[in-house]
């Protein structure tokens, strides 16, 4: 049932106060400032009387949608005017305000079918550009003239959006409608949604019906929000990390403190990986980030002239001026690749997506190659691929900071490099550090 809320209508010359320009109308989109401080942007669509949608009291409507959209930040609500009706639908960080149609059937739809050729997806496309609606097709395989697979990504631009992947093209086809119907039941449907002639309601069940009023001198607003079916929300990303390396003994001090000569030199000794990042929201401000990818780590001698080498019991730092005096080291150093996991929840202060961040969680490494690489005069260089007594597998503590599209990690193994007494030197164990920068 219709879960219906009523909310005053108050032409308010006090709401242009909390805009960030009165030019928003010209552009089409709005700056409002909530109770707390944060703006949003209310991206107009299709808006004929845009002095009606001044009347409203959108911040009000804004801040009811932030306050029970349930960790969700895809909530929509009908708002109703004098004689129409409208659409405010939050996706992402992002408002989208749209003037629903009059009419019982005002519905929009593409089914594509095994049979439809190259040509005719093309035209789908430039038809539905000229809506406004933006198509991409994926993955696409034609075999024998028949789709086999496609992957249809849909933007229509105005909050609603979807993705619908197929290897086995169902005779109903695939598709989606979007339904601009001021009394559609569902305003955007995608998949295989047109199967028995029947077409499954995507939005869910709607909430029971409840009522609050407010006294009004000119109309009042009649919002219907939709209930959303999991307080669960996924989304993925992949990360690139670019930062700085060490390594701490067992008094977390730096090698060089005791003049060792396998300290490092520590702007030439780079940690950098890539990772697919999958975030779980559990609300607004508490994400889990599952971290899986590629680690490389960088070991670079500060002293040149000593070559990592292996022994039979341990690691060797072979003194290349007694060893090899007819060269001249410019680099000596260690890399190693590690398969990476790592488990951050994130808690952030906003309930935006640029919003403050911090976290710190556990991670665990599988070596999975290492060699030495010692250059000299003359580009000479010699690679040496080995496992140096390095231990497989590593684990550690990762915390994490950041604010909108960046953030900021530092990295400490618990365990040693190297496998018990086997380092550079016996019984000085070694632990990296790392810290840098994620994009």
């Amino acid at each position: 049932m219709k879960n219906i809320i009523k909310i005053s209508m108050i032409v308010c010359f006090g709401l242009f106060s909390q805009m960030a320009s009165a030019s928003g109308w010209n552009t089409d989109t709005l700056k409002v400032i909530q109770a707390n401080g944060e703006m949003v942007k209310i991206i107009l669509n299709n808006i004929q009387d845009k002095e009606e949608v001044k009347a409203f009291n959108l911040k009000k409507i804004v801040e009811s949608i932030s306050e029970n959209s349930q960790g969700s930040n895809d909530e929509e609500v009908l708002v109703t005017g004098k004689n129409t009706t409208y659409m405010i639908k939050q996706s992402g960080d992002y408002y989208y305000l749209s003037e629903l149609s009059k009419k019982s059937n005002d519905r929009y739809v593409v089914q594509i079918f095994e049979t439809t050729s190259r040509a005719e997806l093309e035209e789908i496309k430039e038809i539905a550009a000229k809506r406004g609606i933006d198509i991409k097709y994926e993955n696409l395989e034609i075999i024998n003239g028949k789709i086999d697979a496609i992957t249809l990504k849909v933007d229509c631009n105005d909050g609603y959006s979807g993705t619908a992947s197929t290897t086995n093209m169902p005779e109903s086809g695939i598709g989606f409608i979007r339904d601009y119907s001021a009394n559609a039941d569902a305003h955007f449907q995608m998949g295989k949604i047109f199967g028995n002639g029947n077409n499954e309601n995507v939005d869910g069940d709607w909430k029971k019906e409840m009522k609050e009023g407010f006294d009004t001198a000119f109309n009042e607003e009649k919002i219907v929000r939709k209930k959303k079916s999991s307080f669960i929300n996924y989304d993925h990303e992949i990360d690139f990390s670019m930062g700085l390396n060490n390594y701490l003994n067992d008094n977390n001090q730096f090698p060089d403190s005791d003049n060792k000569d396998f300290s490092l030199d520590p702007l030439t000794s780079w940690t950098y990986g890539i990772h697919s990042n999958h975030i779980v929201s559990a609300g607004h401000y508490v994400k889990f980030n599952f971290q899986f990818g590629l680690l490389w780590n960088n070991f670079a001698l500060a002293d040149n002239r000593y070559q990592f080498t292996k022994g039979a019991e341990q690691l060797l730092l072979n003194d290349t001026e007694v060893s090899r005096p007819d060269i001249s080291p410019t680099r000596s150093k260690l890399n190693i690749t590690y398969l990476n996991f790592n488990l951050v929840p994130m808690f952030h202060f906003g309930k935006s997506s640029n919003a403050f961040r911090i976290g710190a969680g556990p991670y665990g490494s599988y070596r999975i190659a290492s060699k030495s690489k010692f250059k000299y005069n003359d580009n000479g260089k010699d690679v040496v691929k080995n496992n140096f007594h390095i231990n497989n597998w590593k684990y550690g503590i990762k915390a994490q900071v950041g604010w909108k599209g960046v953030d900021l990690f530092a990295t400490y193994d618990l365990s040693p490099i190297f496998i018990e007494d086997r380092g550079p030197e016996a019984q000085y164990p070694l632990r990296a550090i790392s810290f840098g920068v994620i994009f």
